[in-house]
């Protein structure tokens, strides 16, 4: 009898042992499948945080594209004689002004010449320098200054290293 319970002993302990398995099996196969889950929950998330922060990206590139263009048709507004550069500017179609991959603005002066021709009435005389119309005076462009002697005896560690290191890049 010993040698029977034995062996029905050792088959219980198989047949628990595989029961035990396959239960291990079936929690390790949910675990995956809830592993996998959230890794797609994971990856979706992250595919909507970058799609909002391209389009949060794209509309700041067109919001500083657009007070870029601005700005340089309003310079060039005011150097073209416009009475108010703000109403001239306000009035030109930024269509055809882009700006440039390098950082340029492609169109101003075009758009400005048509803005002119259209609304002359807008505009004055183009401002020279070193001309005065009324109250307006066009500053004269600044002469290059000369050549100031340097004493490198007297000059200080920072100003004699700043001077060594401009003469050297020079040649």
């Amino acid at each position: 009898m010993s040698v029977d319970g034995g062996m029905m002993s050792g088959t219980d302990d198989t047949i628990e042992d595989v029961e035990a398995l396959r239960r291990a099996l079936n929690e390790a196969r949910s675990e995956v499948e809830a592993v996998r889950q959230e890794m797609t929950d994971v990856v979706t998330r992250q595919e909507t945080l970058q799609r909002s922060h391209e389009e949060a990206l794209a509309r700041v590139r067109q919001d500083s594209d657009r007070e870029v263009i601005v700005a340089a048709l309003r310079a060039e507004a005011i150097r073209n004689g416009a009475h108010n550069p703000d109403d001239v500017v306000r009035l030109i179609d930024l269509k055809g002004i882009d700006r440039g991959e390098d950082g340029s603005v492609v169109g101003v002066v075009e758009a400005l010449q048509q803005a002119r021709q259209e609304r002359a009435y807008l505009f004055g005389e183009a401002l020279r320098p070193g001309y005065s119309s009324g109250t307006t005076v066009g500053q004269a462009a600044p002469r290059p200054g000369g050549i100031e002697p340097f004493n490198a005896r007297a000059a200080s560690e920072a100003d004699y290293e700043t001077r060594k290191w401009q003469f050297l890049a020079q040649g």
